[in-house]
């Protein structure tokens, strides 16, 4: 196996990691990484892709992502179209949070790539004729706005790739998509807390809604994202108070707006995620011109 890809390799604009790669009629290709996502679509033909220790079927209207710590490569290529649509969403600045209620985005970034081994690839997306002839459309409009380079294309060419993105996360979302109905249970518990996370949940509130036992939400929910349904939401109210201290809101408010019913609590779980406390967050994030002023104890 080759050493991992970097992003200088790829994409010849540093401050501008989006690059678009169409392959007719792929080659086998060995086992490789990289330092970046890679969104791939099967457009055409069939093959399988590999990986360091297993091989999976893939055909047209397959749709799957590729972290930078996943290994793969492809073989048994028969006339197989594939588009890669390599990207970085932090360097990029991409707004993917807006897409965290839609439970076919965690499946499609989060749940299936941590869950494929054991999944065996049996529940990535697959798109029907008819979707795949739409996502076709929108590839081909970002293709046109990386290779033509106009003014403004930086911009237009995240547009049409959030436009991509959210088509396939609502595709993923239907509910008889998967003869696995279960795989979609923990991406609709994220969204789920996503849009409840200011109000009070415990696990057995969320194991009615993925309709699993504890010990199994507990057990999917680590595998995934490394933490407990309750500890992702706590995280999740963290993050969107540090988003809120950045501005001008109170320690306090910004405590109660998120979720927590006791400031104290809240200190102590901030500084567990962020590091610091919520006064020294807010603090540094202030301009140098107002750090220097009285900070009122309620803040």
């Amino acid at each position: 196996m080759r050493n991992p890809i970097r992003a200088s390799e790829v994409f010849p604009d540093e401050a501008f990691p989006l690059e678009f790669r169409r392959h007719d009629d792929h080659k086998d290709t060995s086992v490789h990484s990289h330092e970046f996502y890679e969104l791939v679509i099967i457009l055409a033909g069939h093959g399988r892709h590999i990986t360091d220790r297993e091989e999976y079927p893939i055909a047209a209207g397959d749709v799957f992502l590729l972290r930078g710590d996943m290994k793969h490569g492809y073989a048994g290529t028969a006339r197989m179209t594939l588009v890669n649509i390599l990207f970085d969403p932090k360097r990029l600045g991409l707004p993917m949070g807006y897409l965290q209620d839609v439970a076919g985005y965690h499946a499609l970034f989060h749940v299936e790539p941590q869950l494929r081994a054991q999944d065996r690839f049996r529940n990535r997306l697959r798109l029907d004729e008819k979707e795949l002839a739409e996502a076709a459309g929108m590839i081909v409009r970002l293709q046109r706005e990386l290779e033509r380079k106009r003014p403004g294309y930086r911009f237009q060419a995240c547009a049409e790739l959030m436009d991509l993105v959210d088509f396939l996360s609502r595709c993923y979302s239907h509910v008889n998509r998967h003869s696995d109905r279960s795989f979609l249970r923990v991406s609709e518990v994220l969204s789920y807390i996503e849009q409840h996370y200011r109000e009070p949940l415990t696990v057995r509130q969320l194991t009615q809604i993925a309709h699993m036992s504890e010990s199994t939400l507990l057990r999917t929910f680590h595998r995934v994202l490394g933490r407990t349904p309750i500890e992702h939401v706590i995280r999740l109210r963290v993050m969107r108070a540090a988003e809120l201290l950045r501005g001008d809101t109170r320690i306090t408010e910004a405590a109660f707006e998120c979720g927590f019913s006791d400031s104290n609590y809240f200190s102590r779980q901030f500084r567990q995620v962020m590091g610091v406390s919520p006064r020294q967050f807010r603090e540094r994030g202030r301009p140098a011109g107002r750090r220097s002023q009285p900070v009122n104890p309620s803040r």
